[in-house]
């Protein structure tokens, strides 16, 4: 059986759905970490097209992963940037803005959950690495929204 947990202040601060995408973001960012994948600009990054993130999260539409990942952006709890090989893949890549990720790095929670899955083989929902089939791939979007670092 699989839980997620949320902190109760971030359920409050940017609303449950959020809460429960940073969660996610933030798992797969110190997961990077960790394993010193993904490091762009000094950051480390996850990304994954919205079809990606809601096998991660299936309980909720892909417009409503859309909505908690843009209101997560604007309340400035995520960056996103675009790090694709190819210029038309337009899939976002997010990491915490540095509060949050302080927050995350400090917690005994994400030190023992990021400990233990180092130990596991990589997750099925983990998308950081591209692509490898069609079906999995994102569809390019012409419009490209990246937060200033």
């Amino acid at each position: 059986m699989e839980y997620i947990t949320i902190q109760t202040r971030y359920a409050v601060e940017f609303g449950v759905p959020q809460a429960i995408a940073l969660h996610t973001i933030t798992y797969f960012v110190l997961k990077n970490k960790n394993e010193n994948r993904n490091k762009k600009n000094g950051k480390y990054w996850t990304f994954n097209s919205y079809k990606g993130w809601r096998e991660a999260m299936p309980f909720y539409t892909e417009h409503q992963i859309r909505t908690a990942l843009r209101s997560l952006r604007d309340k400035g709890a995520i960056l996103t940037g675009n790090y694709n090989k190819m210029g038309y893949d337009k899939t976002y890549w997010y990491t915490l803005a540095p509060r949050l990720l302080q927050e995350a790095e400090a917690s005994d929670y994400w030190r023992s959950r990021i400990k233990k899955s180092k130990s596991k083989a990589t997750d099925a929902t983990d998308k950081s690495a591209a692509p490898t089939d069609k079906f999995t791939s994102p569809i390019p979007n012409k419009y490209i929204e990246i937060e200033p670092y």
